[in-house]
């Protein structure tokens, strides 16, 4: 299987089938994108959000095509290595959970050493990076790098999305058209303030073709359990969309009589929040 390396300057700031391919590669190859911070270097330099562009903040590296790759298919994506480079911290007035605490723009960037990150002299977290934005193009038009995400993927900011973690992505297009990009050096699950420890560095990927796989939304696989993800325009809608592919995925996928997997749900499924760009929801179903 080959191997290739994307530079973070082949960008590109939406998921959309008009979008020109920066790669084509066969099922299996693996792939390291490169993503960059340029935009919080010039927010730290005092330049405003509205002179650097709303985009430039949520660039994606890509998009790679897959050989093969058509509507009904799935991409099985797995995280092998994500490492960051430089990261910051941003604190916008009115943005996130926390905006309304600040009447100040705030950027700094958060030294990383040792395996830490270091907020301040005397207080660090441990770096534990991953994907925020992954996705495929829709079927039609485009779709944002930041709100809302969407079946085919695009800002989840899923606190999974690590080194070890696979993504099963949906096909809607020939191809794929896959795009990459927000990488954090650590983030709180759900992303509670809108805003990670937002990273420049790299994740390097194996992109498989699953075919006829037929997903409806993205799945996951870590450690033996399986993660159903579930979106709406609501929390309460997210929520039941989960639960409802745990359950199909329990009944169709593992064979088991409707009521022994409405038990076994019951019994041994968590539900997980997901980032905040839409209703985010994930239902974690553990291997039988």
């Amino acid at each position: 299987m080959a191997t290739y390396a994307l530079k973070k300057d082949q960008k590109t700031f939406s998921f959309s089938a008009a979008n020109a391919p920066v790669l084509e590669i066969d099922s299996g190859d693996t792939v390291t994108f490169e993503t960059g911070d340029a935009a919080y270097e010039r927010l730290s330099n005092g330049e405003s959000v509205e002179a650097i562009g709303l985009e430039n903040f949520n660039a994606v590296t890509g998009p790679v095509v897959v050989r093969g790759a058509q509507p009904g298919d799935a991409l099985k994506i797995e995280i092998l290595e994500v490492q960051v480079t430089r990261a910051w911290s941003v604190w916008l007035p009115d943005f996130g959970g926390l905006g309304k605490q600040t009447k100040d723009l705030r950027v700094k960037q958060t030294p990383l050493k040792d395996g830490r990150a270091h907020i301040s002299d005397s207080l660090s977290v441990p770096i534990k990076p991953m994907i925020g934005c992954i996705g495929v193009a829709p079927a039609e038009g485009s779709g944002s790098t930041f709100m809302p995400a969407y079946p085919f993927g695009g800002n989840m900011d899923l606190r999974e999305m690590s080194p070890g973690a696979t993504l099963y992505l949906p096909v809607f297009v020939a191809g794929g058209l896959l795009s990459m990009g927000d990488l954090h050096a650590a983030m709180g699950t759900a992303e509670p303030t809108w805003v990670s420890l937002e990273a420049a560095g790299s994740a390097t990927l194996r992109i498989s073709l699953e075919k006829g796989l037929n997903l409806p939304y993205p799945r996951l696989a870590i450690g033996g359990a399986t993660y159903c993800v579930g979106m709406g325009d609501t929390l309460e809608k997210a929520h039941q969309v989960a639960l409802d592919q745990a359950f199909d995925w329990l009944v169709k996928g593992k064979g088991l009589d409707p009521f022994d997997a409405y038990a076994y749900i019951s019994a041994c499924v968590d539900m997980r929040l997901g980032g905040p760009a839409t209703g985010v929801v994930l239902a974690v179903v553990p291997d039988l």
